[in-house]
């Protein structure tokens, strides 16, 4: 095992050798992921520095404009996770490369733990395909690897340290499943957001609260349910349910309406069904998938992945063809089994050719 790296060794590393510092804050509260000792730095070193808003799909737009204004022009808000606004940061990055006189500009990434930035950095090198070759330094994997032909990301996230333990508690630098006692780091988020829109936490959990304290934790523990064998609220699992639905991006300090972005898919299986009008085990999905293997049309590896379904002889057939994954499809499936009232009698996941199938066979709830 390799000697572990001191954190203030790398953070440096990416201030002396980059050219271009991309500062990555947490959209949801820049100011707690700010180091305004850094900022300093960079600027004393001469440095471009890019603030990047990241997770930026959890907050309101005019909120995020009154953020880019207090940081400056160059500052880019995006979610790496979605891959939005990924182009506009490396339009940012061109930008200012183009007012640095040197033949290769060096671009380096910061900012504290849980903010994103291996995100962002897969966001930016894509399948990382460009690799410009490896430096001997001070991480075994690091490398450089090629944006442009001029310039160039340092493939290793400088982590800046929290000194507050609950912050990294919240912030996910410590482990929640490690975390003996995540009570007080829990009554500290709620803290914040009750600060930021006390009704955030009314809504969110239901629960009616005059003050933020244990109280407060035992309350949402018992609207959930989760209570120990004795009927005590288990305090332990409502915190760390809570610090873990905010780095989910399901507890916010904002209501913003998160878009669910996803592959279409096609509803139309007459492709698959007109196989089975006379098939004798409709009612048996193992059998179905069996007869279609046979079928040497649907080995043909689909552009877009079909969800749909139809009636036949009484039964709902339910198929999910072309998912990633069987496992995939049946959560279709079910889902859609569930949306349409449907009680699933059989169901069974397989592959024909690389294309992978699920198929469930239901009943009206009234029929059964």
């Amino acid at each position: 095992m390799g000697k572990k790296v001191p954190v203030k060794k790398i953070v440096d590393k990416v201030l002396d050798e980059c050219d271009i510092i991309l500062l990555v804050l947490d959209a949801r509260d820049p100011e707690l992921t700010r180091n305004k000792r850094l900022e300093e730095k960079i600027k004393d070193r001469g440095k471009k520095v890019i603030y990047i808003l990241n997770k930026a799909d959890l907050v309101p737009k005019e909120i995020l404009e009154k953020w880019k204004e207090k940081f400056g022009d160059n500052t880019v808000y995006l979610s790496a996770k979605r891959r939005l606004g990924t182009k506009i940061l490396r339009d940012k990055i061109k930008s200012l490369a183009k007012n640095i006189d040197k033949e290769k500009i060096n671009v380096g990434i910061v900012g504290y733990p849980n903010v994103g930035k291996s995100s962002i950095i897969n966001a930016l090198t894509g399948s990382r395909k460009a690799i410009s070759g490896s430096l001997a330094g001070l991480t075994k994997g690091e490398q450089w690897v090629r944006l442009t032909k001029k310039i160039r990301l340092l493939d290793t996230p400088g982590v800046l340290e929290m000194k507050d333990e609950d912050d990294l508690i919240i912030s996910g630098a410590l482990r929640l499943e490690k975390v003996e006692n995540p009570v007080p780091a829990a009554i500290k988020l709620l803290e914040r957001i009750d600060k930021f829109d006390k009704k955030i936490l009314k809504d969110h959990f239901k629960v009616d609260y005059e003050k933020v304290d244990e109280n407060l934790i035992k309350d949402i523990g018992r609207k959930r349910g989760y209570l120990t064998k004795g009927g005590e609220v288990d305090l332990k699992r409502t915190a760390k349910t809570i610090i873990k639905e905010y780095q989910d991006g399901k507890l916010n300090y904002y209501k913003v309406e998160v878009k669910k972005f996803g592959q279409d898919r096609e509803e139309d299986i007459k492709f698959i069904t007109k196989y089975l009008e006379n098939f004798p085990f409709i009612e048996d999905a193992k059998a179905i998938i069996l007869e279609l293997k046979d079928k040497e049309e649907l080995y043909k590896k689909l552009k877009k992945p079909v969800l749909g379904y139809e009636k036949i002889n009484n039964n709902y057939i339910i198929i999910s063809f072309g998912e990633k994954s069987k496992d995939s499809g049946r959560k279709k499936v079910e889902e859609l089994a569930k949306k349409l009232n449907l009680e699933i009698i059989s169901k069974f996941g397989d592959k024909i050719g690389k294309n992978n199938i699920f198929v469930a066979v239901a009943q009206s709830k009234q029929d059964i």
